[in-house]
């Protein structure tokens, strides 16, 4: 999909647009869907983000690629385009809802138990049933899945309840936690397996657990400054009113997961809430920093650090600037506050090379690694802190590098393949 972008995107553009339009495209390239019988949705942020132009792009890639009777639909909540004979009702918008937060809470006990589950696999096949259940069940109300044939009605609390306990039921290895390694970034890098190279499997490979931000605070960190929107951009009074009561209304939907995690004994925690994660960023990137991921990139590496996961990947696309700024930009800040901060950034675009991605992950996992263990010695990680290659007697690169008095520097291997992914390269 990704060649595909390529060849009908300009390469200027950012990757996951490249990623995003080529995917929809290679559809009808392939064949899998009729160009005369579908039609693509494609959301638009409205904000400075180039998202907002994702649509256009992917009009003239469907033309390009020889399919422009396809139509387009551009969804947003600003309704910065008509989409003649289609309307997204209420009832769509809430079982859209419904499903983010499903999802949300199913991704977040999959990369909890995962590392430790006492079965290999078993993780995955309890991934995949409820994957099954939720999609029958979003479409009716109903399961045959989980009725084991018979179509069993579920209310939406009940669903999360059962969904929690069979999780929470998983047998797992009695092992200590393993450090923790947090992936934030823009949107659809930090989501997308194919887009940032399947670095979840990277980090549960090298023996440590993967954390990533859920969906729906996404949503919350667009409704949460409606007020400084007002006061300081002169945005109207309408907003002000209607984008607290919108942040309301889905942390509602979001109830029912909090009570079954609280049921756990703290196994699964919840994301925080967005009144939590605002005041803790403030003084590193205000409110105003609204472009792209914005101050709600910083508040989610604020947010992990503070509770248990200093280890963090900041997924940075090509051409994507309001992430550099937001994301990178705020490491110094963020090292500053916190010297047990382990983060790195990694660039992800067409043309980046995947074992120097893999190099530099590996090297931040090493370091959290070594960091849990609190060995002294590096057991083959490349260790650079504090040498000077010119005083240094005997400094130099390989195993037996280092002389009296000085640190052991050791090589660095080309770094391993995790087995999903190499099975996905052969």
């Amino acid at each position: 999909s990704t060649e595909t972008g390529l060849k009908y995107v300009n390469n200027d553009s950012c990757y996951p647009a490249i990623v995003v339009i080529g995917q929809l495209v290679e559809e009808f390239v392939s064949g899998r869907a009729d160009p005369d019988r579908t039609a693509v949705g494609i959301t638009q942020t409205g904000g400075m983000c180039r998202a907002t132009n994702y649509a256009a792009l992917l009009r003239k890639a469907l033309r390009d690629a020889g399919y422009p009777q396809v139509p387009v639909i551009a969804l947003s909540v600003q309704g910065l385009e008509d989409n003649p004979g289609f309307q997204l009702g209420l009832k769509d918008i809430h079982k859209a809802v419904q499903a983010f937060v499903i999802g949300d809470a199913i991704q977040l006990m999959l990369l909890r138990v995962r590392p430790y589950e006492a079965v290999q696999g078993s993780a995955m096949e309890l991934y995949r049933r409820w994957d099954r259940i939720v999609r029958e069940w979003i479409a009716d109300g109903r399961s045959q899945e989980f009725g084991g044939g018979r179509a069993c009605r579920l209310t939406y609390a009940g669903l999360i309840r059962a969904c929690v306990r069979e999780f929470d039921a998983l047998a797992l290895r009695d092992i200590p936690r393993k450090p923790r390694v947090g992936l934030v970034g823009e949107i659809l890098v930090k989501f997308h397996p194919d887009a940032n190279n399947h670095a979840v499997d990277v980090i549960e490979a090298e023996g440590c657990e993967a954390e990533l931000p859920g969906l729906m605070q996404f949503f919350h960190y667009s409704s949460a400054t409606a007020e400084w929107d007002q006061a300081n951009l002169g945005i109207g009074g309408r907003q002000r009113r209607i984008m607290p009561l919108v942040l309301w209304a889905l942390e509602r939907y979001e109830a029912p997961v909090r009570r079954a995690f609280a049921a756990t004994g703290g196994k699964f925690e919840p994301h925080r809430r967005i009144g939590e994660m605002i005041p803790r960023s403030q003084d590193i990137a205000r409110l105003g920093n609204q472009a792209g991921e914005g101050w709600y990139l910083t508040a989610e590496m604020v947010d992990m650090i503070e509770h248990g996961c200093p280890n963090i990947i900041c997924a940075q696309p090509f051409a994507c600037l309001p992430n550099h700024i937001v994301g990178k930009g705020m490491f110094r800040a963020l090292r500053n506050r916190y010297p047990e901060s382990n983060i790195v950034a990694v660039d992800y675009d067409p043309g980046a090379s995947e074992v120097n991605q893999l190099n530099r992950i590996k090297l931040m996992l090493a370091t959290a690694v070594q960091g849990r263990d609190g060995s002294g010695d590096d057991d083959g990680v490349l260790d650079l802190v504090g040498i000077d290659f010119e005083d240094a007697p005997g400094a130099g690169v390989g195993a037996g590098a280092g002389g009296a008095g000085g640190r052991r520097v050791v090589g660095l291997g080309m770094p391993g393949v995790p087995p999903r992914r190499a099975a996905a390269l052969r």
